[in-house]
């Protein structure tokens, strides 16, 4: 669950931008399928550069709660 929930923004830019470009790609009649990729790729490394607080935060406590639960027993 854990995983799912922190690889959504990313998921999430890439497929809103991946519908956008291609909706822009039809209406001016460009196939390049370079064009789509590049975009995708800077949009979801920016998201990814900024969600890395949060998602290191969260992976931080999961692995904490994990080691004490482990100790606890």
């Amino acid at each position: 669950m854990l995983c799912l929930l922190l690889s959504l923004p990313a998921v999430a830019v890439s497929a809103i931008v991946g519908l956008l470009v291609s909706l822009v790609q039809a209406v001016t009649s460009l196939q390049d399928s370079a064009i789509s990729q590049g975009v995708k790729l800077l949009c979801v490394t920016l998201t990814v550069a900024m969600t890395a607080p949060w998602v290191g935060s969260s992976v931080l406590r999961f692995s904490e709660r994990l080691i004490a639960a482990m100790f606890a027993s």
